[in-house]
């Protein structure tokens, strides 16, 4: 999932709760991808009620909407709000893309003639890029593993990317703030309806993107936009309000009420963290940085070539793919993604 631009991230937490909702998604999907029957240890808890990468997703979509609607305040113009968008996003998507195409040659087992591969391959790139067309496999590559997906974790890039639209809506009102704090507040109500009474039926609705899956994912995306819009250090009783927002989450899950309440709690608590700052979160940020992207990106793959080649248990599988997946966000990151926003000023028209 992406996040905002380089040149306002200061040292407080939000890179390290990235770097840990990215890591929950590996821990669910090291049960999922293996095929077996049990799940992670919030979903067995739970009796799989939930699991930890419905809060990694949730995590990293909050922060999104939080830091995106906080780039488009300061955008000077529409060009520039989704160049930068487009610059956060698609090099290190490309990136991921080539390496998976390279390595699915590699391992190419063709139940097909060999000249149908480029063309898959051609697809699998070209149709991942646009966001809204997904390619999931290229026949005869990862066929024996349990799931076929060569990148299953693509799946939320296009609802991200339309939230970074839908928001673009608010853009000629972004300085008046009522009517930004109104339309969120309505929009979020809009959502909630959605989600509580008609979830089940939008499941089949389906314009190149899933509606329930908007619906759900933009509910959290919104409510990170709302608390951006307020003014965070006016709010009082801030650590009051986590304690609320934490009971109000261990309540939630405890008596198995409809999760889509958690967006009333998840957030805030994600908020709340994030804006908070340590020690290692500066460690974080002058070495490590942001790679959370990457990490995210990579960790499907990494999972899918280590259970081809060697048919590891659940906790093979989580640290063997935690290290390669760490190691390639890093270097996606310091490599590719944080010297493409050299050119994140390319719209930017005279002074702001």
């Amino acid at each position: 999932m992406s996040t905002s631009n380089v040149h306002i991230r200061k040292a407080n937490n939000f890179d390290i709760i990235r770097i840990l909702f990215a890591w929950l998604v590996i821990v669910s999907h090291s049960y999922i991808l293996l095929g077996s029957k049990g799940c992670d240890p919030l979903c067995e808890l739970t009796n799989h009620y939930i699991n930890l990468s419905y809060f990694g997703v949730k995590g990293f979509i909050t922060i999104s909407g939080f830091l995106i609607f906080k780039s488009l305040e300061r955008s000077p113009n529409i060009l520039d709000y989704l160049w930068k968008r487009i610059l956060r996003i698609y090099p290190g998507l490309l990136l991921v893309l080539l390496l998976s195409v390279g390595m699915a040659y590699l391992i190419y087992q063709p139940h097909q003639p060999f000249f149908k591969f480029p063309k898959e391959a051609t697809n699998y790139i070209l149709n991942n890029l646009t966001l809204y067309h997904n390619q999931w496999r290229i026949h005869g590559v990862f066929d024996n593993n349990s799931n076929t997906a060569i990148n299953g974790s693509l799946w939320t890039m296009g609802f991200e990317f339309f939230f970074y639209l839908v928001l673009l809506l608010l853009f000629p009102f972004r300085k008046s703030q009522w009517i930004i704090i109104s339309s969120l507040i309505i929009t979020i109500l809009g959502l909630l309806y959605g989600n509580l009474f008609h979830i089940e039926s939008l499941k089949h609705v389906n314009f190149k993107l899933r509606v329930d899956f908007i619906v759900e994912l933009g509910f959290f995306f919104m409510i990170g936009s709302f608390w951006s819009a307020i003014e965070w250090n006016s709010i009082p009783f801030r650590t009051f309000l986590a304690i609320i927002a934490l009971l109000a989450s261990i309540t939630i899950i405890y008596l198995k009420l409809n999760p889509i309440w958690l967006g009333f709690s998840w957030p805030y608590l994600v908020l709340y963290i994030g804006q908070g700052s340590s020690k290692f979160a500066d460690w974080i940020h002058h070495n490590i940085e942001d790679p959370s992207y990457g990490i995210y990106l990579y960790a499907f793959p990494v999972q899918q070539l280590i259970i081809y080649y060697l048919q590891p248990s659940v906790m093979v599988l989580l640290w063997t793919s935690t290290i390669l997946s760490f190691a390639l966000g890093i270097a996606s990151w310091k490599l590719i993604e944080k010297k493409m926003l050299r050119f994140k000023n390319l719209f930017v028209f005279g002074t702001r």
